[in-house]
This record gives C-alpha cells, structure tokens and sequence, in this order.
C-alpha cells in the first residue's frame, strides 16, 4: 500500500494495530503509529468506531479474490481462482479480519450488515455469475449458481479456517496444489452437465437471485 495523505497514513496505522490488538487499539496508540497529531486525527475521523468501521472495509476488500477468465478452461479458471481464495482467507491477516468481524458483531450490526455484501458476501457473487456462464454454455450442470458457488468455498477452506481461528494446531498441507486440484475436480464431478436433474431440484430457500 502506498501512503500519500494523513488519512491513508492512519488507516494503515489502524489496520495494523487492530489486527494486533483487536477492536482495543487505542486511539492514542494508532496516532503514535501514524506519527501524527491528535488533531489531524479528529480533522478525518469522527472517533475510533469511524475508523474502526473505514479499517475494517479496507481490510475485507483486500482478501476478495480475483476470478482471472481463461476461454475454454473452466478448470483452470477455477483453479487460479482457489488457489487465491486460499491464500487471502486463511492468512494471518485473513484470519485476524475475520475473528475481528466475529468478536464486533453485536458492536457494529450496521458495519456487519453492510460487510455483508463484501469479501465473502461480494466473491460469492462474482463467482455464482461465473458458474452461472458456465451452466448455460453446457461446461456445468444445471444448478442454483450461488448453491454451487457456496459449496466451492466451503470445499476449498472447509474446517480449516475454525480451527485455525480457534488456535487448532494443524497439520501443513504437504502439496497444496494436488489439494486444489482434488477440489476443483470434486466440484467439477458434482456439478458436471449429467447431473442435471438432481442439483435442479435443489430445496426453495437456497434460490437467490444473482445479478446479471
């Protein structure tokens, strides 16, 4: 990130000392980070929860993987696709955003609410308008796009991200890529063209509307 105004130099100071610390870095501390003043502060920031609230965006717009289109490869597609989604949401810094959301839940219900439609909210989206494309050009079966998008993320993080939020000693994947590998062709398996009929029949209350 490159830091250009007083603004941009104290949310940079107030990413990192909340991933450290959590919503009890202290404004003073963020200040003495940012080697501003206390006024400068106040001349962008109404009070801590402001800031909090702008950090916060900051930090959940960056883990938003990127669905990099290859023509006529959908499993290559899907593969640079995992491979990013893995590397952003089980960080450290993954991890501290998405502890930091869990913990200030009841805090800021607005801030959540609206969070909501970034990072994962935002990349299920992409990625159902992707899978979307794929059903109507034949390369996938028939399905409720952001059924098959939630199903891929979850496949692709699965348990390890509670565990890890919870501190769970785990042991190293020893060959990520066979492992993305072994999701995106499982999840090519389930959602081939010949399984139509079964995936269309999916329960009512998992049909959403994806934007087009």
């Amino acid at each position: 990130m490159i830091v250009t105004t007083n603004r941009e130099r104290l949310l940079l100071a107030a990413r990192e000392l909340f991933l450290e610390q959590g919503y009890d870095a202290s404004v003073d501390a963020i200040i003495g980070r940012a080697g501003l003043a206390r006024q400068t502060f106040y001349n962008h920031f109404q009070n801590k929860e402001s800031l909090f609230a702008e950090a916060v965006r900051c930090c959940v717009t960056d883990i938003i993987a990127p669905l990099s289109v290859h023509p006529d490869n959908l499993r290559g597609s899907l593969l640079n696709f995992a491979q990013v989604y893995r590397q952003r949401a089980l960080s450290p810094e993954g991890i501290a955003i998405y502890r930091i959301l869990i913990s200030q839940a009841q805090r800021f219900p607005d801030l959540i609410r609206e969070l909501s439609g970034l990072g994962d909210g935002q990349m299920t989206g992409s990625l159902a308008n992707f899978l979307r494309h794929a059903m109507d050009a034949g390369e996938l079966g028939q399905a409720d796009p952001v059924f098959a998008a939630e199903t891929l993320l979850a496949m692709l993080i699965g348990q390890e991200r509670n565990q890890r939020l919870l501190g769970v000693e785990r042991q190293a994947v020893r060959d990520e890529s066979l492992l993305l590998e072994q999701v995106v062709d499982g999840f090519l398996r389930m959602f081939a063209p010949e399984q139509n009929v079964g995936l269309q029949s999916a329960p009512v209350n998992l049909k959403r509307r994806v934007s087009r």
